[in-house]
């Protein structure tokens, strides 16, 4: 079934979807604070981008940094 496979796939990924969705949404708020990047167009790609990388890097290595 299609939910099943969905369902596996969150669960083989989790930490790149934890990484993609909480760890960009903080890095986000905190860019906006500074003056200097967060009048950037491009902040939000960077911040999501970025806690992608980390869940990424984290999924590969078996644990958190």
């Amino acid at each position: 079934m299609i939910i099943e496979k969905i369902f596996d796939h969150i669960s083989n990924w989790k930490k790149v979807w934890f990484g993609l969705i909480f760890l960009g949404s903080v890095i986000n708020a905190v860019l906006q604070k500074f003056n200097l990047v967060g009048d950037s167009p491009y902040i939000l790609v960077f911040a999501f981008g970025a806690g992608a990388l980390i869940g990424l890097v984290a999924k590969i290595r078996g644990v958190w940094l």
